[in-house]
């Protein structure tokens, strides 16, 4: 017993250092974070403002605002101010359920007026060490071995994959957390199902925490979906008739009560811009697989230095030399049934000559990778954009089914679990060690403290913001720079002709700051023939290019 409470301490104390080194990681590379891609502004202007989007306000386009607007808009003063209202109607007009801005409105009442990445980077590293605890405890309900358990934790916790959620201020890092909460509750069901009766406790975390994950980001439903559906689906083949209508009751409650909670994600998932693309993608078959390839690569890249897929090959030869060796070539070269420390066995019988022994670890393992593929296939059918973000949340997943799938190879060549635990996390741990040599944590704009470089000493200067590709919010991009100017103008088109009631409208005498975003489509020719079509110039300086193009602009008038 003494033996075992030492064991116990001991996996307790590797665990609080997986999660030491895994907050120090994510702030090391939360004080890098140096811009912010759109979608983050967004997170502190769809929390904060109550106006949905800036652009969308009356009278706020086309006119003159002063830069403090825009501080006072992203944030807020204290507790005292807090209004969950204003990120619930922002999100009614936008396209996510409102959790996650619930969330960020929060946390900046308790930074008092000041906008901080870190009002965003510091809630994404609670949930995510929070997933490095939930999926630890999935996989040491999994498996008997708690430093496999801990290896599983430790590769998620300490990957580019992990880095990369928690410095991206949106809702995916919280996505991340519920998904892998719901999976270890799945796990716990699993448990009262096989004892007859399904426990209130289950039963309400089953529904609380299914809701929570429908009202955090709607591609949940697609997790849900396939995980919901493998479970209801073992329900049916066990005939647990009655405790299947439980937890149909509850998946089915969890949802309609969102819908009460939050009715207008009807029409966000049915009639929304984003649900329209959604299902139009799935009617078409065009870029189909090369965006599969895309995230599938990005996913190797992330969590596996790019050697997903030598991995999984490396895997089937093993295996397919072993069983060629050992019931083809010399049956009797192994001695039968050795045992690999995990559940219970079941045989599938292949043929007269070939037993597999399949355990209830390996099935487990085997479902929860088909969750992770089938989120990977039909979410990156459906996904706007084939990037990172969307397939954060089953990260972990494949983490523990590649952890283990790579520990029951190792196990057909030695056949010693404490033997094969340590070279599997020599491998593991030396692979996501190498990934940073190789791979780049996403969304920290470095390029960005080059920007700040180019920019200096020009904040005094007011600013006017032309977009000249996209819509114009596409301008908030550079949000976070706008109360360091005395003040801003936004047009409302995308023609330069706006330029000119800018200009016509306030005393410029001692210059401005021109902001032009075109995404790189327009040469600098063509802008600046553009400009000087509209305006009187005497000075056309371009500063920067990183972000936006940015021009220091004097006029002839002032100039004489």
């Amino acid at each position: 017993m003494k033996t075992q409470n030492q064991k116990r301490y001991l996996i307790l104390l590797a665990l609080v250092l997986v999660l030491a080194v895994q907050t120090v990681m994510m702030g090391y590379f939360g004080q890098k974070k140096a811009g912010y891609h759109v979608d983050e502004v967004y997170t502190y202007e769809l929390s904060n403002y109550p106006g949905t989007f800036f652009s969308e306000t009356e009278g706020f386009l086309d006119t003159w605002v002063d830069g403090s607007f825009f501080q006072e808009s992203m944030s807020v003063d204290g507790l005292g101010d807090l209004d969950y209202s204003i990120p619930y109607h922002n999100q009614e007009n936008d396209v996510h359920p409102p959790v996650y801005y619930f969330v960020i409105h929060t946390v900046s009442a308790l930074f008092h007026g000041e906008v901080s990445k870190w009002i965003g980077i510091l809630p994404n590293m609670f949930f995510c060490l929070l997933t490095t605890v939930l999926l630890y405890l999935v996989a040491a309900r999994l498996f008997p071995n708690r430093v496999l358990a801990l290896l599983v934790a430790a590769m998620w916790a300490w990957s580019v994959g992990a880095m990369t959620t928690a410095v991206f201020i949106r809702m995916y890092a919280l996505l991340t957390c519920i998904a892998t909460a719901l999976v270890l509750v799945h796990l716990k069901a699993l448990e009262d199902v096989r004892r007859g009766k399904l426990r209130k406790r289950t039963a309400v975390l089953l529904f609380v925490v299914t809701l929570l994950g429908i009202l955090t980001q709607y591609y949940f439903l697609v997790f849900c979906f396939f995980l919901c559906g493998i479970f209801f689906l073992y329900l049916c083949a066990t005939r647990r008739w009655k405790l299947l209508g439980v937890y149909t009751v509850l998946e089915g409650g969890a949802l309609c009560a969102a819908v009460a909670i939050f009715p207008k994600m009807l029409f966000h998932i049915f009639g929304g811009y984003r649900g329209k693309q959604a299902f139009g993608s799935m009617a078409t078959k065009e870029g189909t697989l090369d965006g599969l390839k895309k995230v599938a690569s990005t996913i190797s890249r992330q969590l596996f230095n790019g050697w997903l897929k030598e991995c999984i090959l490396l895997v089937v030869a093993v295996v397919v030399v072993y069983f060629l060796v050992k019931h083809v070539l010399h049956p009797r070269l192994f001695p039968k049934g050795e045992a690999v420390g995990m559940a219970v066995e079941m045989d599938v019988h292949m043929d007269r000559k070939l037993r597999l022994h399949i355990s209830h670890v390996d099935v487990a393992v085997a479902l929860l990778g088909v969750v992770a593929v089938g989120y990977w296939g039909l979410v990156g059918k459906v996904a706007p954009y084939k990037t990172d973000r969307y397939f954060f949340c089953i990260y972990p997943l494949i983490v523990l089914c590649m952890v283990y799938l790579g520990y029951r190879t190792l196990m057909l060549l030695v056949r010693n679990p404490q033997r094969c635990t340590i070279a599997l996390a020599v491998v593991a741990l030396g692979i996501t060690a190498m990934s940073y040599r190789t791979q780049t944590v996403n969304y920290l704009f470095l390029e960005t403290n080059q920007r700040a470089q180019e920019l200096a000493g020009y904040e005094e200067y007011p600013v006017i913001i032309l977009s000249v590709q996209g819509t114009p919010e596409f301008a908030d991009a550079q949000a976070m720079e706008f109360p360091e100017h005395s003040q801003i103008y936004r047009c409302g088109g995308k023609d330069f002709a706006a330029l000119s009631d800018a200009v016509e409208s306030k005393d410029l005498e001692g210059g401005f700051l021109l902001f032009i975003r075109d995404f790189g489509k327009m040469s600098q020719e063509e802008i600046q023939e553009q400009v000087e079509a509209q305006l009187d110039l005497d000075q056309f300086e371009l500063l920067t290019r990183i972000g936006c193009n940015v021009y220091f602009c004097t006029l002839e008038e002032a100039a004489s």
